[in-house]
């Protein structure tokens, strides 16, 4: 599976239900799209502690098919004409965890890691903190940067004070998951 995420920096001073509006009149066009496991319309609000304003979607495609599809065939021109040309950043899982709850997401938490250099990778594990109630956890990773990210799930806000605690205003869903 590979991810893709872009992450569109806002103002300080931004309407955030610009965002909010778009996603709850837009966000179900991508429900059950040719190859998504999942889009999670994620958005960073610095009225709700994160440091700035931001919006960016999280996906998780389970063919290169379906994502090539999204950015070649016009879909991705609709941020581009929005919100003008965006860096997409593309990873690789390594580990994909989604509960039975997971389509009743409403916040996730990412967290960042380096991979230092080192001798060998076999048995390399990648860390990062476990937290009750979550709802699914995924692994990513980019071997061109030597990073990785680690997005938890959760239904309900965790008691975590972390500037990258942000809020999911809709999942778009694979047919085997259901719908929000």
């Amino acid at each position: 599976m590979q991810a893709m995420q872009y992450k569109i920096s806002l103002p300080a001073d931004y309407d955030m239900n610009i965002i909010k509006d778009r996603i709850q009149n837009n966000g179900f066009k991508t429900d059950g799209f040719e190859d998504l496991l999942f889009k999670a319309y994620i958005i960073s609000d610095k009225k709700s502690g994160n440091t700035g304003n931001g919006y960016c979607p999280l996906y998780l495609w389970k063919q290169t098919k379906g994502m090539n599809k999204f950015i070649f065939e016009g879909y991705f021109d609709n941020i581009i004409n929005s919100f003008g040309w965006q860096k997409i950043n593309i990873g690789i899982t390594a580990e994909v965890e989604l509960t039975n709850d997971f389509s009743q997401s409403r916040y996730v938490l990412e967290e960042n890691f380096s991979i230092a250099e080192q001798v060998r990778l076999k048995d390399f594990s990648f860390q990062g903190a476990e937290y009750k109630n979550k709802t699914g956890k995924v692994i990513i990773y980019n071997p061109d940067k030597w990073r990785y990210a680690a997005f938890t799930f959760f239904k309900d806000k965790p008691a975590i004070n972390n500037q990258n605690l942000y809020q999911i205003l809709h999942l778009s869903l694979d047919a085997g998951h259901g719908q929000k």
